[in-house]
C-alpha cells in the first residue's frame, strides 16, 4: 500500500490530545506498513486551522479517500463520519483495516474490514501491523 487514510472520532475530541495520538498513530502506520498517510484534521485541515462547512469536509474527505490505496479506521470511540468513509470505500473496493482497543466495540465496521486488529496499547498496535504488512 502506498497511502492509507486515517479515519477517527474528530467530534468532541480535545484538539490538542487528539493530535498528539494521531502523529503517533500515523508514525506507527507509516514506519510498519511502509506508507504515506492522509489524516484529515493534519492535510486538509492543518490542524485546526482551516474550518470548513460540513458539506466541504465530506466532499474533501470522499477525494482524499479515493487516492489512497486503503483506509485505517481508529474505532475505538462510536463516530458518525467513520460511518460513510469507510461505506465509501468499500464501495470503491479499498482495503479498509478496523483498528480498536480491547475493550471496546467495532461491531458494524468490523463487518465491512478486510482486516481487524484489536490492541492494548500503541505498542501492541505496532507489532500486530507487523504482522500484516
Amino acid at each position: 500500500m502506498k497511502k492509507i487514510y486515517i479515519a477517527y472520532k474528530f467530534n468532541g475530541s480535545d484538539p490538542i490530545e487528539l493530535r498528539k495520538k494521531l502523529e503517533e498513530l500515523s508514525k506507527i502506520v507509516e514506519e510498519t506498513l511502509k506508507c504515506k498517510t492522509f489524516i484529515f484534521f493534519r492535510d486538509a485541515q492543518k490542524w485546526g486551522k482551516i474550518k470548513m462547512p460540513i458539506k466541504e469536509v465530506v466532499e474533501k474527505a470522499y477525494k482524499a479517500v479515493e487516492k489512497c490505496d486503503a483506509i485505517l479506521v481508529e474505532a475505538s470511540e462510536k463516530a458518525r463520519g467513520t460511518y460513510f468513509e469507510v461505506g465509501y470505500a468499500k464501495a470503491l473496493k479499498k482495503k479498509i483495516i478496523i483498528i480498536h482497543q480491547e475493550g471496546t466495540e467495532a461491531d458494524f465496521l468490523e463487518a465491512c474490514a478486510d482486516k481487524v486488529i484489536v490492541y492494548k496499547d500503541f505498542e501492541d498496535l505496532r507489532e500486530k501491523l507487523k504482522a500484516i504488512s
